[in-house]
């Protein structure tokens, strides 16, 4: 039985203040929270405008424990520049999105723990970019932080199950989660090559249900983990291709349809993290398996009061691939206690297969360059699943210096992020993303954070083409007007 998403949340905001109603009974003792507010500004180098992006402002954990049960939730509030300050393409004055991005139940006993309710899961021996790390979806507004902080909640059930050095962590969910993807109506400089309409979508017709086991082992030389996922790719992909007609004059809609989709994958992982006296060494690589199920995408002519009541022709694409991803980080001390850790990512299609050739048909969307003469299917793979960073680079390298002063109350932390993909007519680095942080704490609750991030594309050549073969398109080239500068003012409670 499909279960509506709408229909599941709506039931979580119903349950909601019973949840709420049974945090304020009880031992006030046994509530706890925790949090912080914060303020940041972030605008341009190059002529200092103000970025318009989303940000969190303000962050609220709580947990009620009663005996074995405990409810532990997370409220957020996000912060959006209004793109009409004078009120004439809208009345709404908010600005303000309230998010209950967590909110579950927790049973726990000496050797398990059971979690049900919307939750964020984490999964990987590497500290950020895991390819086993999918049990979760991605908000793209914040992928370029750290932790919890870059995912999504799925309403899910979970289990962890302890015996000696040995911990067993399953996850279900009934429903497809998606990333959150920025829509190009603001600042954000990651951008997907198309972003099509929901009527374009073919969704899921089986059970979208989604699942996996993480097995993680801990002994004097670190830990060992192997994992297994199944689920529904969090990024659409392209199914293929419907053209229709009016019947009655004989008469061809003008563009075709183009069908987007959801593959499903599967994914087997192994992880490991090995100790060191003078370095620890952790790794995460997974091999992911993914197929388009639409096999027909035969279907009316979903556009809004269409008069084309005929299929011409269906095209499905029938992409079936095997990719695999894999992450190397290595963290050590180097003299005068200055801490590094880099991490070295990889990505790599091994199969692909799908039609031969794509359809002959006129595509006019804006920003989409669509040549089947020149096109193959693969050029339109995107991977759904995986380390978020793919959409940027087949091969990275990142690079995280770090020095405190003060007794750690000053810390100078500098980050560098390295696309070292191989590319026609490119020598050595093609792109950098870059980053300088001051971080202060004024006292143990109040920290002031200074950063400077600048983004280097491939350059141009003499007559003022770029250097990379995608030109414009080539991310890091998008992204270097995204080159900024930031204050941010943090207080935690």
């Amino acid at each position: 039985m499909l279960i509506n998403k709408k229909s599941a949340m709506k039931n979580i905001l119903i349950i909601l203040p019973f949840f709420l109603l049974q945090v304020l009974k009880g031992d006030e003792n046994s509530f706890s929270f925790a949090g912080y507010t914060s303020f940041s500004y972030i605008s341009r180098l190059s002529d200092q405008t103000l970025i318009d992006i989303p940000y969190r402002m303000g962050s609220l954990n709580f947990e009620k424990q009663l005996e074995n049960v405990s409810f532990n939730g997370n409220i957020t509030v996000e912060y959006h520049v209004r793109d009409d300050a004078s009120f004439v393409e809208t009345s709404d004055p908010q600005d303000f999105i309230l998010d209950m991005r967590e909110l579950y139940l927790t049973y726990s006993k000496n050797n398990y723990e059971v979690r049900v309710g919307k939750q964020i899961h984490s999964w990987g021996n590497v500290d950020e970019n895991s390819p086993l790390d999918n049990a979760s979806a991605l908000d793209y507004y914040y992928m370029f932080f750290s932790g919890t902080e870059r995912k999504l909640a799925t309403l899910s059930g979970s289990l962890d199950y302890y015996l000696k050095n040995l911990k067993i962590s399953t996850v279900f969910s009934p429903l497809h989660s998606t990333n959150r993807i920025p829509l190009g109506k603001d600042d954000f400089p990651v951008e997907l090559p198309i972003y099509p309409e929901s009527h374009e979508i073919y969704q899921v017709e089986s059970s979208p249900y989604e699942g996996g086991i993480y097995v993680n082992y801990s002994g004097n030389f670190g830990d060992l983990s192997f994992s297994s996922f199944s689920g529904y790719d969090r990024i659409f992909n392209f199914s293929g291709v419907n053209e229709y007609y009016y019947s009655s004059v004989g008469l061809f809609k003008p563009s075709p349809d183009l069908v987007f989709g959801y593959r499903k994958t599967n994914i087997l992982g192994l992880g490991a993290t090995i100790l060191n006296k003078y370095f620890t060494l952790r790794f995460d690589i997974a091999n992911f398996k993914t197929e388009d199920k639409n096999k027909s995408i035969r279907r009316p002519d979903p556009s809004t009061n269409s008069i084309y009541d005929s299929l011409a022709f269906s095209y499905p694409l029938q992409e079936k691939a095997t990719y695999q991803q894999y992450t190397l980080q290595i963290e050590t001390e180097l003299p005068f206690d200055f801490n590094l850790t880099m991490q070295y990512f990889k990505h790599h299609l091994k199969e692909y297969n799908a039609v031969d050739t794509l359809p002959d048909v006129d595509v006019d969307i804006p920003g989409f360059e669509y040549d089947p003469s020149t096109m193959k299917p693969e050029d339109l793979f995107i991977p759904g699943m995986g380390v978020p960073i793919a959409i940027l680079t087949n091969n990275a390298l990142l690079m995280t210096l770090k020095k405190t002063f003060l007794d750690e109350q000053l810390t100078f932390n500098f980050t560098s992020m390295m696309d070292i993909a191989t590319y026609i007519g490119v020598d050595g680095i093609a792109g950098s993303l870059n980053e300088l942080k001051i971080e202060y704490s004024i006292n143990q609750d109040l920290n002031i954070l200074l950063g400077l991030t600048n983004i280097i594309g491939s350059g141009k050549k003499k007559d003022g083409t770029h250097i990379h073969p995608d030109g414009e398109d080539y991310q890091f080239n998008k992204m270097e007007n995204f080159s900024h500068n930031r204050f941010e003012l943090k207080y935690y409670f």
